[in-house]
């Protein structure tokens, strides 16, 4: 049985834009004119942001079900 993979929800795709303007930024203002160095930097921006993203989802669901299983 096939099942449907998971989709990036609008907030996941804002992660990772601003993770890698971040990371342009970055690159630009350490590495200067460096062949590639930016691009790099752009993307390892991106990569944190949307695993700082999960990252905290995943640390709200756990709240949750804490406080969830507590209420019993």
């Amino acid at each position: 049985m096939r099942t449907k993979p998971a989709r990036m929800e609008t907030r996941d795709i804002a992660a990772v834009l601003i993770g890698l303007e971040a990371g342009l930024a970055l690159g630009l203002l350490a590495f200067g004119t460096t062949l590639l160095a930016p691009m790099g930097m752009g993307i390892l921006g991106a990569v944190v942001g949307l695993a700082i993203r999960r990252g905290r989802l995943q640390l709200i669901r756990r709240a949750l079900r804490s406080q969830m299983r507590a209420a019993r």
